[in-house]
């Protein structure tokens, strides 16, 4: 069953392709974005598939204004000091270089306990403030937010009567995802005095680039 967020996610990504020099920071077990950028070097602190070279984000071995692009997908959150190794990306990437970024928010832990932050557009903005942003978008609409926190449900529990519960889990999931978006209006607070489309986004997404 494939994951919802992955197919938001590949579906946001594939906008940016590019053949530049692209560094993937936390590549340890993927490859998924060869396809969307060919000249891509893996970086992660474990050896494995996906990985071309061993480093922490907070010291990158390669010399200042060197990438095109850097890939930082589902990686911040684990990251003890995110400001940190923002900074670091920074000095590696060329002027004028994207950075593409992918963070959690209305998502479960997933990498326990190594799974420190929740991120919202304006926390982003933030983060970036020293970098022009190009593209900061919810992941999922709140309705294949829902979609896929069953989806995980299923995949990260254990429950009585299994194939019975975790096939209605997956099966409302997929009718959620699949069915025409049901909410007119989503507010960003409980007295809903202002529209917030993104305030149940299963993630954030952003592209920004070095401007310095």
């Amino acid at each position: 069953m494939q994951k919802i967020t992955r197919l938001k996610l590949d579906e946001a990504i594939s906008a940016y392709a590019h053949q530049g020099l692209t560094l993937e920071i936390g590549s340890y077990g993927t490859s998924d974005y060869k396809k969307y950028f060919a000249n891509r070097i893996g970086v992660d602190i474990r050896p494995g598939k996906g990985v071309d070279q061993l480093a922490s984000v907070y010291a990158l071995p390669f010399p200042d204004n060197h990438f095109d692009n850097i890939l930082c997908i589902s990686v911040l959150e684990h990251l003890v000091e995110p400001q940190k190794a923002i900074a670091e990306m920074q000095r590696v990437l060329k002027k004028n270089g994207k950075i593409i970024v992918s963070v959690p928010f209305l998502f479960p832990i997933h990498d326990a306990p190594n799974d420190y932050w929740r991120f919202t557009k304006y926390g982003l903005q933030i983060l970036f403030k020293d970098w022009r942003i190009i593209d900061l978008k919810g992941e999922t609409n709140a309705q294949e937010s829902l979609a896929s926190l069953l989806q995980r449900l299923g995949f990260q529990s254990d429950i009585k009567m299994r194939y019975i519960f975790k096939t209605l889990i997956y099966l409302v999931s997929y009718i959620l995802f699949k069915l025409p978006y049901l909410f007119k209006n989503i507010y960003g607070d409980i007295r809903k005095t202002k529209t917030e489309k993104d305030a149940f986004s299963g993630a954030f997404f952003l592209v920004a680039e070095k401007i310095s």
